[in-house]
């Protein structure tokens, strides 16, 4: 009897074997992209084409070979022990503050996992080749640079034509400030629209997803936020790069809870009221209190007397009275597909501080030092079409 098991399963490994021979190697189907940094790590997030055991090596943009020296390795883990799939999140620790690093992810394709006591496995290799440059924030840098788009809702082009002309040595972040696509049946569907157009850049510069409302749509909505991992596992957080520190926050849906498009799902009452709390502190610590510049990004601005649907209302009258008591000195907005500029003390408005609103066929490029901030806003063709500045 155990004979006949030990043959049994010596013909399943031969067929395994002869199977991971003839299958196609796992590559990278979206990304990789950067998402979380800090000043001592950053999260390396990719999808591929089978499911594969992965893992990141890492080593200093020093111009070194690889092959120089043992390179730390990096694995997703739960609970002790790694684990497979097609969509990759490995977080990278211990790093420098302001340092550039460059990584390469490696796999291995799982072809048969079915046994509790053994794994077959495919040949192992690099399948994304070394990507450079990649800096970890730091709050001391002397500069904070950012590039921003918003409402693309799946114009695929648009997106790539907005950002052909970045450089990845000239950002610290891109930030996608809401509806990059207009809802979200297929999370497929998310990473062609929100990763493909900027692929090149977005393997070299951290991106941030400021979610809309149109990302609250579709039968696979509750997936989008494994694409975009954050400090606080929400789409609200905080940061700081050098002279700036960045409150991402969340406007939810734009409608009340009972509109009949939701078809009763919605609660975002419930999850604004949460943030709102969590804003409450947020805004006391002192990486953001002491900063020179407070920066708010989100998709539905604080504007009360052009076209406040529900949540911008909302916003207005719970959201606006904390920031404008936190000090903050700037909100970059979407949502309304056309450029705005509401000047601080607007008339019928109540805000403290400049909104500018950058509309979805435009490009938005922040710059801020201890003193300035300067902002270009340029157009499908790279013509500068509107300027801000702000002084201390």
């Amino acid at each position: 009897m155990e004979m006949k098991r030990l043959i049994t399963l010596a013909a399943a490994l031969l067929v395994a074997v002869l199977c991971a021979a003839k299958a196609p190697k796992a590559t990278v189907q979206y990304g990789p992209w950067i998402q979380n940094v800090t000043e001592t790590g950053f999260t390396v997030v990719f999808k591929t084409t089978e499911p594969a055991l992965t893992y990141v090596e890492v080593a200093p943009d020093d111009g070194a070979s690889f092959y120089n020296v043992e390179r730390p390795r990096f694995y997703e883990t739960v609970a002790g022990r790694r684990v497979s799939g097609t969509m990759h999140r490995i977080r990278i620790s211990g790093l420098e503050p302001g340092k550039a690093y460059r990584y390469r992810v490696h796999g291995k394709q799982v072809m048969d996992d079915s046994s509790a006591y053994g794994t077959v496995w495919g040949p192992e290799g690099v399948i994304a080749k070394e990507v450079r440059g990649i800096r970890t924030f730091d709050k001391g840098a002397a500069k904070c640079r950012f590039s921003v788009v918003n409402d693309m809702h799946a114009q695929f082009e648009r997106f790539a034509t907005l950002t052909r002309d970045l450089k990845p040595e000239d950002l610290d972040f891109f930030a996608m400030n809401g509806d990059i696509v207009s809802y979200v049946n297929s999370i497929d569907t998310m990473m062609k629209y929100t990763f493909g157009p900027a692929k090149e850049l977005l393997r070299r510069v951290p991106s941030l997803y400021i979610r809309g409302n149109h990302e609250s749509r579709g039968r696979e909505f509750d997936k989008v936020p494994t694409l975009f991992e954050t400090p606080t596992g929400e789409f609200y957080y905080q940061f700081r790069q050098g002279p700036c520190a960045i409150l991402v926050l969340d406007g939810g849906e734009d409608k009340p809870d009972s509109s009949g498009e939701y078809s009763g799902t919605a609660d975002y009452d419930t999850y604004r009221r949460a943030e709102l709390e969590w804003l409450r502190e947020a805004v006391k610590d002192p990486d953001f209190r002491d900063a020179p510049w407070r920066i708010v990004l989100i998709h539905i601005p604080t504007i009360s007397h052009i076209e406040p649907w529900y949540a911008q209302q909302w916003l207005c009258d719970n959201m606006l009275p904390i920031l404008n008591e936190a000090g903050v000195n700037l909100m970059l907005s979407g949502h309304h597909h056309k450029y705005i500029y509401v000047a601080p003390h607007a008339e019928g408005n109540g805000n403290d501080f400049p909104i500018l609103v950058n509309s979805n066929v435009d490009r938005l490029d922040f710059t801020a030092t201890d003193s300035l901030i300067d902002i270009r806003i340029v157009d499908l063709e790279g013509k500068e079409i509107h300027r801000h500045s702000f002084r201390k």
